[in-house]
Parts: structure tokens; C-alpha cells; sequence
């Protein structure tokens, strides 16, 4: 991933307004915010380096704080392709608020495969329903380091660069720091009062994991940060509600259920995917479908303590491929029982709620629904 430095889309040579020492700090921050280090690495070039400014030259005295606030600076992955109408539409919307920090658009993953049919599915519920929902009722909790605009004077406060560069020594820590650097430094940005949004026009493309492998360590990755930097705002709710203007409390109650909630998602599919199969094979009796569901959860726990990732990764596989083949004889049953029953049993009742949520999400989000992939 690079960083690419612009003002109104043009090269500059005010980097920032901040010492020399802050500047270089900065530029090993800014080269890998989404990668997997937070040390200085190479850059890649991207498909539109036509449209990149070149680097800007770091001065030996201090900027105005005007230059720095008008100081915008591109978060890029190696692989990613936009139009250059992708940063205007980021630089509009950053224009309009002093206080924002950061804005994002709307990723959209490219490739070929289920895998990759899967993610786009996963992005338009997730990604731009979720971060839709945010700017509106409060405030965007990350702005992801594979396509964001973020502004000169915000990342380059002192309180934020001292403490995005420290040293993870604990095990929560190296959740947090090294596992989603982008959504770490946007925590320290809404903790010191900036805010984050949301451009829906802005568009740009990524490549997506195509295989289970690289699908899995990427999620095995992302999630255990989000909620790590999610926990973070939520015990520090006094300090980021008095600091943050746009994060009220029932904003941060909002985040606490969500929060909870996905703590109790996998019991959840546990006791969904122990139904249907009751409900699937009605030969199959209740406490015998539950110890044929405890044993490959079990074998698993301890895989993840005791065996390689390699093996972790392989039974992971495997177990996923029994769960499909599962549930679609599940989803028959489902299907085959909701007929014989009717509008009124509590099954029909159930899928058709689960299917209505999407097909009326995507019904009144009908650019969504229909976005170039």
C-alpha cells in the first residue's frame, strides 16, 4: 500500500506542519496502514500513475497549520484502480468540514470465483450498508487503508503519532496495533475529536482473496481488531462523547450492541446450524445432532492452541465444505416443509424474513444493488 500526497490533486511541497522528526515518523506510518507491518516498505505502483503527485519533499522548518489542514493525503493499495473523480468526490466532501479527518468510499471487490461472488455480497451488506448507517447517526469508525483521504494536520497531531508508533507489548495490543493499522489510527482519530465519513461516489476496485486460504488469515485478521478497537471506544465512551462531537452516547449504546451481538454470533450459528439439522433430518435425534455439532467445534478449539496455521487452515477448509453440503440439504428440508405448512407456520415465516431483509435492502439501495463488480 503507498501514500500519496496531494493538494487539490496537485504535487506540494508542504508535506506537513510538523518537525522533520514527525515527518519521517509519519511517512513509515502512512507506507502501511493496511498491511500486515507498521515499518517503512516498499511501495508499489498502482495502475493509475498517471494521476499520483509525486512525493513531496520534506522541509527543514515547521509549515503554517493552514497548509497542513489543506494537506490531503491518499491511502492506496498496490492493486487498487480508481478514476481520479474518486479523490475529487473525497476532497469535496473533506472540504466541507474542518473537523474531518478522513473519508472513504465505496470499495468494491473484483476477481473471479464463489469466493470472490461471496465478497461481493459481503461488501455491499457490511461495508456500505454499515458505513452508510454510521455517517448518518454518528460517525465512521474506520476509513480503510486500501482507498482513503486523510488530512495533513490530523494525522501529523503529535498526541496521535506518538501513540500510533508505540510498541505493542501486551497481547490485546498486538491485536489492536498490528492486525488492522487502518482501523487503529482511525480510533485515535475519533478519540482526539476528528470525524471520519462516507462518500458513496467514490468508487475504486480492489482484487479480493479468490481462495480459502488467503480469505481466512485476511478475516482471521480484520476481525479480531475491529472488535479490539471497537472495545476500545466503548470503555473510553467518557473521553471520546466529551472530545468527539459527532459520536453521541446513544451512538456508542448503538455500538454496544452491535458488539455484543457478534460475542454471541458463533453460539449463535451453533444453535441455528443444530436446529436446521433437527430439522433436516428428522432421523437424527436432538442430543446426537448436538454431539455431532460439539465434536468438529472441539477439534477445532484445540487445533487453534496446539497445531500449526497450516493445519488450522486445512481442517478450517474441510470443515467448511462439510457445513455447505449440510446446509443446502438443510435449506431443502426448510423449503420442503414451508410448502407443506403454509404462510402461517413459523418456518415460512422465518425464511421469508430472511429473505425480505435483503430483497428489500436491495430494492430501495437500487445503485448498490446493481454497482459494477
Amino acid at each position: 500500500m503507498q501514500f500519496t500526497d496531494h493538494k487539490n490533486v496537485a504535487s506540494v511541497k508542504e508535506y506537513s506542519s510538523a518537525s522533520l522528526h514527525q515527518q519521517q515518523t509519519t511517512s513509515n506510518i502512512l507506507s502501511d496502514i493496511g498491511s500486515g507491518s507498521r515499518g517503512l516498505i516498499p511501495q508499489e505502483p498502482t495502475s493509475n500513475t498517471s494521476f499520483e503527485a509525486k512525493p513531496a519533499d520534506f522541509p527543514e522548518d515547521d509549515m503554517s497549520d493552514d497548509a497542513a489542514e489543506n494537506t490531503f493525503l491518499l491511502a492506496l493499495d498496490g492493486d487498487v484502480d480508481f478514476e481520479p473523480e474518486a479523490v475529487l468526490s473525497l476532497m469535496r466532501r473533506m472540504n466541507k468540514s474542518k473537523i474531518v479527518g478522513a473519508a472513504c468510499g465505496r470499495i468494491h471487490p473484483i476477481g473471479s470465483g464463489p469466493m470472490v461472488w461471496y465478497q461481493q455480497f459481503e461488501y455491499a451488506i457490511s461495508h456500505w450498508l454499515q458505513k452508510a448507517t454510521e455517517h448518518v447517526i454518528g460517525c465512521v469508525l474506520c476509513s480503510p487503508g486500501c482507498f482513503s483521504l486523510f488530512r495533513g494536520s490530523a494525522i501529523l497531531h503529535s498526541d496521535i503519532l506518538e501513540t500510533y508508533t508505540t510498541i505493542a507489548s501486551k497481547a490485546r495490543e498486538h491485536v489492536q496495533y498490528d492486525q488492522g493499522e487502518d482501523r487503529w489510527l482511525c480510533t485515535l482519530l475519533l478519540k482526539k475529536g476528528w470525524k471520519i465519513e462516507y462518500c458513496a461516489e467514490s468508487d475504486s476496485y480492489t482484487f479480493a482473496p479468490e481462495g480459502f486460504y488467503e480469505f481466512f488469515n485476511q478475516r482471521r485478521r480484520w476481525t479480531p481488531s475491529t472488535m479490539a478497537n471497537i472495545l476500545d471506544l466503548i470503555e473510553n465512551y467518557k473521553e471520546v462523547t466529551k472530545n468527539n462531537q459527532n459520536i453521541s452516547f446513544l451512538y456508542i449504546v448503538y455500538h454496544v450492541f452491535l458488539f455484543v451481538s457478534t460475542l454471541l454470533t458463533p453460539g449463535s450459528i451453533f444453535m441455528l446450524i443444530l436446529g436446521a439439522i433437527i430439522l433436516g433430518f428428522e432421523a437424527i435425534p436432538p442430543w446426537l445432532a448436538l454431539i455431532l455439532n460439539l465434536i468438529p467445534v472441539g477439534i477445532f478449539l484445540l487445533l487453534c492452541l496446539y497445531a500449526s496455521s497450516q493445519k488450522q487452515l486445512q481442517y478450517a477448509a474441510v470443515l467448511s465444505a462439510v457445513y455447505v453440503i449440510v446446509m443446502v440439504i438443510v435449506m431443502i428440508g426448510v423449503i420442503r416443509d414451508a410448502l407443506n405448512e403454509g404462510l402461517c407456520s413459523i418456518t415460512t415465516i422465518l425464511l421469508l424474513f430472511v429473505a425480505g431483509v435483503f430483497v428489500i435492502s436491495a430494492l430501495v439501495h437500487p445503485k448498490a444493488s446493481v454497482a459494477k463488480s
